[in-house]
């Protein structure tokens, strides 16, 4: 299996999770704990790549500023996901945000130790790889997807992907585990927040979604992955 089919394959395992016992627990036992609050930054956009973050509880995002300065939500992430790698090893300064979205507790790991860890593990530094092609893998997803003509098939295309990467069974459906507000998820698709306002209205008038403030249940998978396809008519 190439990288390429493997990224787009393990998006619900975070690297944590995908990584054998022994070489996880080792992971475990680097770096230091940290905990951010809500809204706090773990890392920005130009800083060295003189560390890396291993996410143990909490949801944070990882942003970036559009050609007009507007803030686009480039992906989530959720607890074992890893940030702060490509820096680290390329050697660079980081091209992103990251924003802790609640209080999040991480593991920060400096740059020197990480890629000692990479030396003696093999594995560990593929699975690296395979999350660095995720995320080129999203990112031509982002800009197929931003040419759907219909705003509501690209906002279902984006709940189906957080149903993925956060989703939590319920008796009522999946819901969204990541607390995105609409301007949040507007960031996300990215779009305005009117539109999509207005698609999660047609969204719940179909039966597909409930939703309040900052919680997304998506109530009929199903029904939400024709309408990524065909929108809602």
């Amino acid at each position: 299996m190439g990288l390429g089919q493997e990224a787009a394959e393990e998006r619900e395992r975070p690297f944590l999770e995908r990584l054998d016992e022994p070489v996880r627990a080792r992971l475990l036992e680097m770096g230091t704990p940290q905990t951010y609050e809500g809204r706090q930054a773990l890392m920005r956009a130009g800083e060295p790549g003189d560390f890396v973050m291993l996410l143990r509880h909490g949801y944070v995002k990882v942003t970036s500023a559009d050609r007009m300065g507007a803030t686009v939500i480039l992906d989530v992430g959720v607890p074992g996901d890893l940030h702060g790698e490509i820096a680290v090893i390329a050697g660079g300064i980081r091209m992103a945000d990251v924003i802790a979205i609640e209080e999040v507790h991480v593991r920060r790991i400096a740059a020197s130790e990480f890629n000692r860890f990479l030396l003696e593990h093999p594995a560990a530094m593929r699975e690296v790889l395979v999350s660095v092609a995720r995320r080129f893998v999203l990112a031509q997803r982002q800009r197929t997807q931003s040419w759907k003509p219909q705003a509501v098939a690209r906002v279902a295309t984006r709940l189906d992907y957080l149903v993925d990467v956060c989703g939590i069974r319920t008796p009522a459906g999946w819901r969204i585990g990541i607390p995105l507000s609409q301007d949040e998820l507007a960031q996300f698709i990215p779009m305005g927040r009117t539109m999509v306002a207005q698609a999660l209205d047609k969204l719940r008038k179909a039966g597909v979604v409930a939703s309040s403030r900052r919680a997304i249940t998506v109530i009929d998978r199903e029904a939400l992955r024709v309408v990524t396809e065909k929108g809602v008519t």
